[in-house]
C-alpha cells in the first residue's frame, strides 16, 4: 500500500464534497438537500406563511431520523439550502399562514392583536402532505384549497 499524504486526502476529500453537488451531511450526520418551490391558496401565491419538513417513515415503515425544518414562504415563494434544508427520505409537509382578527386579548397587561390560523388543517394540524427529499436540488410546489 503506497503511503497517503495529508494534503493529498484533503484534496481527495475537497473534490468529493465538490462532485456531491447541492446535498450534504450535516452537523448530525444526516444527508440534507436543498428544496425550494411555490405555495399556493386556491390558485393565488400564499402572501406570506411557513413551510416545514418534518422527517416521516421510510417504506420499511422505520421513522427517519432528524429535526424538522422550516422555511418562510413570501409571495408564494420559499428556498432552504441544503445546509439548513430537510433530511433526504421521506418528509410530512405542514404550511401555515397567519392573518389578524381585530380582536385583542391582554397577557401580562400587554395588549396583543388574536391571529387566526386560516390554512385548513389538513396542510398543517392534520396535514396529509408528504414529500419524498432527494439528494441534491428538489422542486416541490404546493396547491392548497380551502373547499
Amino acid at each position: 500500500m503506497l503511503p497517503v499524504s495529508r494534503s493529498t486526502v484533503f484534496l481527495l476529500t475537497l473534490i468529493a464534497w465538490t462532485l456531491s453537488g447541492c446535498s450534504g451531511v450535516s452537523k448530525d450526520g444526516l444527508e440534507r438537500a436543498a428544496v425550494s418551490g411555490t405555495v399556493s391558496l386556491d390558485g393565488e401565491p400564499l402572501p406570506e406563511g411557513s413551510i416545514q419538513f418534518i422527517p416521516d417513515l421510510d417504506a420499511t415503515g422505520q421513522r427517519i431520523h432528524g429535526k424538522a425544518v422550516q422555511a418562510v414562504i413570501t409571495n408564494g415563494v420559499y428556498s432552504l439550502e441544503a445546509a439548513q434544508g430537510p433530511v433526504v427520505g421521506a418528509n410530512k409537509i405542514l404550511i401555515n399562514a397567519t392573518r389578524k382578527t381585530g380582536k385583542f386579548q391582554n397577557f401580562d397587561g400587554v395588549k396583543t392583536e388574536i391571529m387566526q390560523q386560516y390554512i385548513p388543517a389538513k396542510y398543517n394540524a392534520d396535514s396529509t402532505l408528504r414529500y419524498e427529499v432527494k439528494a441534491g436540488k428538489n422542486t416541490a410546489d404546493f396547491s392548497l384549497q380551502t373547499r
